[in-house]
């Protein structure tokens, strides 16, 4: 079989192929290939392999630039493997913040680091790993929280460094079932660091005055941030890490509260009462693809949306028609799940900027029927007439007492 047979199949070793996991980029984060965004990055030299290209703070998009130079292959070789992971994990930080990420997960914090048999192939995975410490996202996610520069803890807590400590620890599990022991405690280490960070970022935030709202905030992050190390350490082999390691980062928000000086229990305790529901995939909202158009439409933390709705009512990247496709998804979004409140915020922010309102017959004349069914509800129509102030006031109060 050919190797452009192999890409149209979408394999490579088993597993799809670059040319249909660029595929995937390319529906949902369109804008990195308009302009001069991905002609931005630098593309690797001819001479050099794919993973060449990952290092420095756009990595990742130097590797999606350069993406058409792994081919689709039935028995890759060790080299052709690091690409293939460089690519994974490129792709993935490129849409995890996007309506609809790629699923390579499992990919990236387990099967791969298995998958490389060579040594050295091995050794060039903890590198590329390493390096996504250095990697900027800010093109591709709004879902972080902004630290203070005095505090000495990086720019920002987010979403994104649960993917990297779950590629770590992924990365951690297997260097430990070869019995690369150099790796093994490198990786131990990197990972300890950006666990006490984030730690040490959420007590930080809990401490400081006008900041309540984004510790709240911060609580829904690092709490989903450690449930994706339960993710890596559920992969085979977990058990091979060394046990005074496993013990430290094993089950962070729900068992051994003492651990990281209580951070993470006191941050789950507050995901658990205030922000579990809101933990979803947005399923609902990858329906209108306007919303893939820039990443100024990436959504924001919820369940604080209000800004957000505001935002896709005033707009010029979306049309009429666009902003009513946005409010019949977020309308039906409210009756699909339970328990959210973020999509009844965004409505809210809609509400206060759309002429006429949310509820004018311009609007609900123009919704599907599920949509307008929906938004005629006396929940939904009390929800978004919920003062905002009143509605961040009574998360603040609540995390308060649970703190």
């Amino acid at each position: 079989m050919s190797q452009t047979d192999l890409q149209h199949q979408g394999r490579f070793g088993g597993f799809i192929g670059p040319v249909n996991l660029m595929g995937l980029v390319r529906v949902a984060a369109p804008f990195l290939f308009e302009g001069d965004a991905i002609a931005g990055a630098e593309a690797v030299a001819p001479d050099l392999p794919l993973h060449a290209a990952a290092g420095g703070e756009l990595g990742w998009l130097s590797v999606l630039a350069s993406a058409n130079r792994l081919e689709g292959r039935e028995a890759p070789d060790g080299s052709a493997v690091v690409d293939y992971f460089a690519l994974c994990v490129s792709s993935h930080f490129a849409t995890a913040g996007t309506y609809v990420p790629t699923d390579v997960d499992a990919k990236i914090r387990h099967a791969l680091w298995f998958d490389q048999k060579d040594r050295e192939g091995f050794r060039r995975m903890v590198q590329v790993a390493l390096g996504l410490a250095d990697w900027n996202v800010s093109k591709v996610n709004a879902r972080f929280v902004a630290l203070e520069p005095e505090w000495g803890l990086g720019p920002e807590v987010s979403g994104h460094d649960g993917e990297r400590l779950s590629v770590w620890v992924g990365g951690l599990v297997a260097a430990s079932a070869k019995g690369v022991r150099d790796l093994a405690e490198e990786l131990e280490a990197t990972v300890m660091a950006e666990l006490r960070r984030e730690a040490a970022a959420f007590e930080r935030l809990s401490r400081t005055r006008g900041r309540e709202l984004d510790t709240v905030r911060a609580a829904g992050i690092v709490t989903h941030n450690v449930g994706d190390v339960n993710q890596a350490l559920e992969a085979g082999k977990a058990g091979r890490i060394r046990v005074g390691c496993r013990e430290k980062i094993t089950k962070l928000a729900q068992d051994g509260p003492e651990r990281f000086g209580g951070a993470f229990a006191r941050a789950a305790a507050i995901y658990r009462a205030l922000l579990s529901a809101e933990g979803h995939r947005n399923y609902p909202l990858r329906g209108p693809r306007c919303l893939r158009r820039s990443p100024e439409l990436l959504l924001q933390v919820s369940p604080f949306l209000d800004d957000w709705g505001r935002l896709i009512s005033t707009t010029r990247l979306l049309s009429d028609e666009e902003r009513l496709e946005v409010v019949g998804a977020l309308a039906e979004g409210c009756t699909k799940v339970a328990g959210q409140e973020a999509y009844y915020r965004a409505l809210a922010g809609l509400d206060q900027e759309l002429p006429g309102g949310l509820f004018s017959k311009s609007v609900t004349k123009r919704l599907r029927t599920a949509g307008r069914k929906a938004l005629m509800s006396a929940e939904l129509r009390r929800k978004v007439a919920t003062a905002r102030r009143s509605f961040e006031s009574s998360y603040v109060t609540r995390a308060a007492k649970l703190l």
